[in-house]
């Protein structure tokens, strides 16, 4: 894992942070990461699974997160679109994402996501552009405690 010495996890977005983000990997190389989220029962729905808001949420995190990192920390994005297909259902349980930059220009970048349930079974897919600008400093403040 090559994430730059200067990355910490409490600069991860509050929202990552209280849906239980975790790098694995990431290679900045290929623009890639690997992240696992744990989910809790405040994102069930009626249905007893995740509601898919949520898993387009890690996908979205996951996704900004890689394009962050991979682009040296120089940019922030702001999503254009935002595109999930949804393959399967997801109980709750760990969920991983892999996430990639498939392009980036001087100020969009395409973003990519596969989430795999907690039996390592792909259940969604995402895609995103989004538009880059100059990162001007976290918009948050750090060290908050993950919300249980």
């Amino acid at each position: 894992m090559n994430i730059p010495v200067d990355f910490s996890p409490e600069m991860a977005p509050p929202s990552a942070r209280w849906m239980g983000m975790n790098v694995l990997e990431h290679d900045r190389e290929r623009m890639y990461s690997k992240v696992t989220f744990a989910p809790t029962r405040d994102m069930i729905n009626f249905g007893g699974v995740i509601q898919g808001g949520f898993l387009t949420a890690m996908m979205d995190d996951a996704m900004g997160f890689n394009c962050f990192i991979s682009l040296g920390m120089k940019m922030s994005m702001a999503s254009i679109d935002l595109h999930t297909h949804f393959l399967k259902a997801v109980s709750l349980g760990p969920i991983a994402v892999e996430a990639w930059v498939t392009r980036a220009g001087k100020s969009v970048a395409f973003l990519e996501a596969k989430l795999y349930d907690q039996t390592g079974e792909l259940a969604a897919r995402s895609t995103s552009s989004s538009k880059l600008r100059a990162f001007n400093g976290l918009q948050f403040e750090t060290g908050q405690e993950r919300a249980s």
